[in-house]
């Protein structure tokens, strides 16, 4: 069965490239533009909804900061599991380090790796 991501992101050219390429490396992938929508569907999760097995959260959302939705994930036993990377475009040590302290696995630049760079990173990630 192939794993699945739940990929948290707002804009919709990156939504589709990365679900295409996520895909295409062997992926299932659930999107979600809004951290009120992933903040819900984590809350489905403590009840015991299917978890993914790994959360890409984008820093910037429309409605909220990714580092809340991180900060969600990590507050509960029964998500805190799950491996998540944040994605940006903004170079930002202080808010890599806030990600980090939050358990974060990877704080990741964008326009530093292709979706195809980005997809092996999760594979090898989860892969062991």
């Amino acid at each position: 069965m192939a794993r699945k991501i739940l990929l948290i992101e707002d804009e919709p050219q990156l939504i589709d490239i990365y679900t295409s390429v996520l895909k295409k490396a062997g992926f299932s992938v659930g999107t979600l533009k809004y951290g009120e929508d992933a903040k819900k569907r984590l809350a489905a999760m403590r009840e015991g909804a299917a978890k993914p097995d790994m959360m890409l959260i984008d820093l910037i959302l429309p409605d909220m900061n990714g580092i809340e939705v991180l900060e969600e994930a990590k507050k509960y036993s029964q998500t805190s599991d799950i491996p998540c990377f944040i994605s940006t475009n903004y170079s930002d040590g202080n808010l890599e380090r806030r990600c980090l302290e939050l358990k974060a696995e990877k704080f990741i630049l964008k326009t530093n790796y292709t979706p195809g760079e980005l997809a092996e990173l999760i594979k090898k990630r989860l892969d062991g």
